[in-house]
């Protein structure tokens, strides 16, 4: 009995942190947050990605690596406006009160103390925004090679969902609020 006692309580608590992640709940959720990066592709290898601090990660593998760089020649040489694809990506944040029951958009503050982790994580240096940019690159690689946008852009996806109680936890995600294609050959 004990050991049937055992496998229950073990499948509840495997069970407890994955059932609010099936709820869709970022499904109609407003995107009200704020701009972290524009990203954009000057042919299938190379792209180049600008922070909202103003920092630049660039991309030789398609965006599945990225590297922060200093270089203002190279910034500077970056050509934005002759590009294969661009696109501007948003933070949107949602709270819970209820341990993920429910979910609300964050409205108490502004959210951009809430998205800078998706810039720089100063515990990882620029790691966590390495890691970001590849997942948002190979969704958005994904959607063009299905030629399937209509659900990339104003559709927040789920990055990350964390509690600082029992009750109170918030769900950080991301958005492209503008795709630009150029049907470069």
């Amino acid at each position: 009995m004990r050991k049937i006692l055992n496998v229950i309580f073990i499948l509840i608590l495997f069970y407890s942190p994955i059932a609010p992640q099936e709820n869709d709940y970022w499904k109609n959720t407003p995107i009200e947050g704020s701009k972290i990066y524009s990203i954009w592709f000057t042919d299938q290898e190379n792209g180049y990605a600008i922070s909202a601090n103003n920092e630049m990660f660039v991309t030789t593998s398609s965006g599945s690596n990225w590297k922060f760089i200093n270089d203002k020649k190279v910034i500077d040489k970056s050509p934005a406006n002759n590009s294969l694809w661009s696109a501007d990506i948003y933070c949107s944040v949602l709270q819970t009160t209820d341990g993920g029951s429910s979910w609300l958009p964050y409205t108490k503050e502004r959210q951009e103390h809430f998205c800078k982790v998706y810039l720089k994580d100063p515990n990882v240096d620029y790691k966590t925004a390495s890691e970001f940019l590849a997942q948002v690159t190979k969704d958005i690689l994904d959607s063009l090679s299905k030629n399937n946008t209509e659900g990339l852009i104003n559709h927040p996806k789920q990055c990350t969902e964390y509690y600082s109680s029992e009750n109170e936890g918030w769900a950080l995600g991301w958005c492209v609020k503008e795709l630009k294609l150029n049907d470069k050959k």
